[in-house]
């Protein structure tokens, strides 16, 4: 503690029907403004790094490092987990060697059988590390780091596949959007999530 592995806080806020805060930071600034938060809510948080982000502040393993530090620096006595967002297979093992708590491997541009493989593979390799891991099917629209995309409705039985690789996440696809949303956006798609969850 504080650092602490993704499943256990998120398996709490499902049983106690809270949400956790996960905030992308690009910077020092951002971070201690985040952890800020966090502590004065005396709320646990998840702070996101994307590969853009990543690559800006010199590495995985600065990130990890940075993000610890400033921890410690200040004082922070609530949960904190050190996440990659949307991170492809490279990314999702190189924040697994840089001691992430926890990796989202998005392979939804890949074909479903490379996705699964793939994601077994990134399971294994963070398991075993005590690390978490996010795994995306469908794919979430909107612009991140330079990629626009309209998004796709998360099918259920590649959910239920890819679920059982052991991921401790799944992020579908329902109509979500990143960045700013069009005004001709279709809205959310909560019969879909519903049968999601049933599924899995």
């Amino acid at each position: 503690m504080p650092l602490v592995n993704a499943a256990e806080l998120v398996k709490a806020a499902h049983k106690g029907h809270y949400c956790i805060g996960a905030f992308n930071t690009n910077n020092l600034e951002w971070t201690r403004a985040i952890l800020a938060g966090a502590q004065e809510l005396n709320v646990p948080v998840i702070i996101q790094t994307s590969m853009g982000a990543a690559k800006y502040m010199g590495g995985y393993e600065f990130c990890q490092t940075m993000i610890e530090a400033t921890v410690k620096a200040m004082g922070i006595t609530v949960p904190v987990v050190i996440h990659l967002d949307h991170g492809n297979y490279e990314a999702a093992k190189e924040a697994i060697a840089a001691g992430y708590n926890s990796v989202m491997f998005d392979g939804h541009d890949l074909d479903f059988e490379d996705n699964l493989e793939k994601t077994k593979e990134i399971v294994k390799l963070a398991h075993a590390k005590g690390i978490s891991v996010e795994a995306e099917v469908g794919s979430i629209g909107g612009e991140e780091d330079g990629v626009v995309g309209e998004g796709e409705l998360a099918d259920v039985e590649e959910a239920k596949t890819l679920a059982a690789t052991g991921i401790d996440f799944l992020a579908a696809g329902i109509g979500n959007i990143h960045g700013q949303y069009p005004d001709n956006w279709k809205g959310l798609h909560f019969d879909r999530l519903q049968e999601l969850n049933d599924a899995v």
